[in-house]
């Protein structure tokens, strides 16, 4: 029986930017939080045990992003896992045996080796992809944010900008974000008002189409290349 390795790839908004979560051991290039599965313990335990002894991070719910057959009894099985979390919610802790463990945005990443890029590259195109029809992005949001922040965050993830006056509208309109009756300044002007996440659905209004069909050309483009890590 093949053995099986568990990563992560956890996502955050640090400084504005789509960002993952990387580890460095001794020597070698930055990767994924990740460890073997070990006998009689569940997948998405294992993703959490190897979130919290590479990096100190704990607490974060986590879907399972893809599972990848190695050669039978030769290669490891890959089964990652994706993660979306508030980037101030963790103060990061190399574990034993890690040298350093860091936010890097996903437009400028550092080198990686081959499965790590792959897994990268997958977790950025199902975060875009959940963006553009549901509040997946609440997820990397404080527990009370600005419309504004709201809007940053979506942009982010959709790697597109949206027209603020739609968005806002149907954020609204779609009662996934409810108003807590405070204010925070950001700068000049009126304070903004606060908000916190609600249930609910919500889609990129037919006003950003523009923004929606260049994430379906860039999906369509990371089909074409396969979906699973080479």
């Amino acid at each position: 029986m093949n053995p099986v390795l568990v990563s992560v790839a956890l996502l955050a908004i640090p400084d504005d930017e789509l960002s993952i979560l990387l580890l460095r051991e001794p020597g070698t290039v930055w990767g994924l939080p990740g460890t073997p599965l070990r006998a009689g313990e569940r997948l998405v335990a294992t993703a959490e045990a190897a979130l919290l002894a590479g990096a100190g991070v704990s607490g974060v719910s986590l879907e399972q992003l893809y599972t990848l057959d190695g050669a039978p009894g030769e290669e490891p099985v890959q089964v990652a896992y994706l993660g979306l979390t508030r980037a101030g919610r963790h103060t990061l802790t190399p574990g034993d045996g890690i040298v350093d463990a860091a936010w890097f945005a996903l437009a400028d990443l550092p080198a990686l080796g081959p499965g790590a890029a792959a897994a990268v590259a997958l977790a950025r195109t199902r975060v875009r992809a959940k963006a553009a029809y549901s509040p997946v992005v609440m997820d990397l949001l404080p527990a009370t944010f600005t419309l504004g922040e709201l809007q940053a965050a979506y942009e982010a993830a959709l790697e597109a900008p949206l027209d603020t006056r739609n968005f806002r509208r149907d954020v609204v309109a779609a009662g996934i974000a409810e108003d807590v009756g405070r204010t925070r300044a950001e700068g000049p002007g009126r304070p903004a008002r606060l908000y916190r996440a609600r249930p609910g659905s919500f889609a990129v209004d037919a006003g950003e189409r523009r923004a929606l069909r260049a994430i379906e050309e860039a999906l369509a483009a990371s089909a074409d290349d396969g979906e699973k890590p080479a």
